[in-house]
């Protein structure tokens, strides 16, 4: 038999003891030794989530991720550089992977020069 099979017939048979035990009493609460039941080493003890909204965490979006001084200088130069090699707003925030509206205010803060549609 498997070991796994054999320790959880082991289980059972010390919780039908502690079982038997219960109703020869007549159904009194008696001590029920370690190692028995629910609080059994092994056995994972998950609390229950409150009742609610609460707890429910909203989902994760990748919007709003920070952006360092020296990241948005690098950017800016990226972009110069692809407004001399002649393309537009809109390909340029797609080759460097930033969202057009970044683009627009690295063009705004950087004050470069570049043209809605080249």
């Amino acid at each position: 038999m498997d070991q796994a099979i054999e320790e959880a017939a082991k289980r059972q048979c010390g919780l039908e003891a502690a079982k038997a035990a219960f109703f020869a009493s007549g159904g009194q609460a008696q001590l029920i030794p370690t190692g028995l039941g629910k609080d059994s080493p092994g056995v994972d003890q998950i609390p229950k989530p409150a009742y609610g909204y609460r707890n429910i965490e909203a989902p994760k979006s990748k919007r709003g991720r920070l952006i360092s001084d020296d990241e948005k200088a690098a950017l800016a130069a990226q972009l110069v550089e692809c407004k001399a090699a002649g393309m537009t707003r809109y390909k340029a925030s797609k080759h460097l992977g930033i969202s057009e509206t970044l683009c627009r205010r690295l063009i705004a803060d950087y004050s470069l020069d570049f043209p809605a549609s080249a």
